[in-house]
């Protein structure tokens, strides 16, 4: 029960954090990204608040539909699929 509750927790805090990235433009939530270097930023916050939304609706939705071994997995890709996203901005779109 409890990792359902935070799966759903986080998931409302990637919402929240996809609307700052995209509507508000805030920038600052986002660590790990070389934000000062990035060469297209439009693209980087469509790419980033796109992953944050989609993230969140999946965290929300997961514990809702499935069991509570589905939460822990859907938790575990959400933040591995972020490492992934950190590594493909610092490497593609990032000047050297």
């Amino acid at each position: 029960m409890e990792v359902q509750i935070m799966s759903v927790f986080v998931g409302v805090v990637f919402v929240i954090l996809s609307y700052f990235i995209n509507v508000k433009k805030e920038l600052r939530f986002l660590r790990g990204y070389n934000q000062e270097r990035i060469r297209d930023k439009k693209k980087f916050i469509e790419l980033a608040s796109a992953f944050y939304l989609v993230g969140g609706f999946i965290l929300i939705l997961v514990p809702i539909v499935f069991p509570a071994e589905w939460s822990i997995a859907a938790v575990q890709y959400v933040v591995l699929a972020n490492l992934v996203l950190i590594i493909y901005v610092n490497v593609t779109m990032v000047d050297k």
